[in-house]
């Protein structure tokens, strides 16, 4: 990821106290999140007001001069957008999503907007969200997000900002304890219990026989997100040479190397068999970057969490 930089674009803060746990206080927001709609804003956008209110946002925050807010989201506004999610430890894409969107409003209790379903269906799925997907930062929305940010170590104030969305990035939700079944007490249920015992081991051999072609190999959890060999300043040539343009339907992923060498075949959730043979500025850890043969396909991705298999 090339440094952008341009006289109109103001780093406002320092990510060096987020990550310590500290919250800071946003200026007043003028823009109002609740009139976002659901799609993500990105060079060429053409809803006038959705990108000035983004703009706006951007301004408060000091990311954008004044006379930056024209309602075209242009190379000024998408660099103001990067250096934001690069101070933010969000994802860095140069597009305005819902977790860069409700980074920068703040979302927090009485909200209603279309943000706040984002953020109720990123709680639900990391289990701390049982309630409605209805776009109401209520008491249960609270609570979900005091719970997520106490157990991420982070300053549990219910606030989601972007300390709280840079801690779901990298977020692994805890896994239930398994409980082990003492020994039968007597002959009777000892013979009971070899009985169970059979039939489970006749059950677990017709599972594997129906399961046989499932992936087999070490699976990670992983934050994925999807790129096309078209973006600005693409070559569409990976790191391990090759050419996404000429086969646009290939199935490449970007990793970081530390993680799953270059050059391995992989199996991801949801998308298939892969060579990891690409790598990007933001794909550090536990993230991933799937190949995708169009734009709107990989803005249609957006961001999820898959399991990913490595196979050799």
């Amino acid at each position: 990821m090339k440094k952008m930089q341009t006289p109109n674009v103001v780093k406002h803060f320092s990510m060096t106290a987020l990550a310590a746990g500290f919250v800071f206080a946003f200026l007043p927001i003028t823009a109002d999140a609740s009139e976002f709609g659901s799609e993500k804003l990105s060079d060429g956008t053409e809803h006038e007001e959705h990108v000035e209110l983004l703009q706006e946002l951007l301004v408060e925050e000091e990311y954008l001069e004044d006379e930056s807010i024209n309602g075209v989201f242009d190379e000024t506004t998408e660099e103001a957008v990067t250096v934001f999610q690069e101070d933010a430890s969000l994802l860095i894409d140069g597009i305005a999503g819902p977790q860069t969107l409700g980074a920068l409003s703040v979302l927090e209790k009485d909200d209603e907007n279309v943000l706040v379903e984002y953020l109720q269906e990123d709680l639900k799925s990391f289990g701390y969200y049982g309630g409605s997907i209805d776009g109401i930062f209520g008491p249960l929305t609270e609570d979900a997000v005091k719970g997520f940010q106490s157990d991420a170590g982070i300053h549990a104030d219910g606030l989601a900002g972007p300390a709280t969305y840079s801690a779901m990035m990298n977020f692994t939700a805890p896994q239930p304890e398994t409980t082990v079944e003492s020994e039968p007490a007597n002959e009777a249920a000892s013979e009971d219990a070899t009985e169970t015992t059979e039939e489970a081991t006749a059950s677990a051999e017709t599972t594997s026989e129906s399961t046989s072609s499932a992936p087999e190999g070490t699976t990670i959890s992983m934050e994925a997100t999807a790129y096309t060999a078209y973006c600005n300043g693409c070559s569409g040539i990976t790191a391990t040479g090759i050419d996404l343009r000429n086969d646009p339907h290939a199935n490449v992923v970007a990793v970081d190397p530390n993680i799953i060498p270059l050059g391995s075949r992989v199996y991801v959730e949801g998308y298939g068999e892969a060579i990891a043979g690409d790598t990007g500025g933001a794909i550090n850890g536990h993230k991933i970057d799937l190949h995708m043969a169009t734009k709107d396909e990989a803005l249609n991705f957006g961001r999820q969490q898959v399991n990913v298999t490595i196979l050799n």
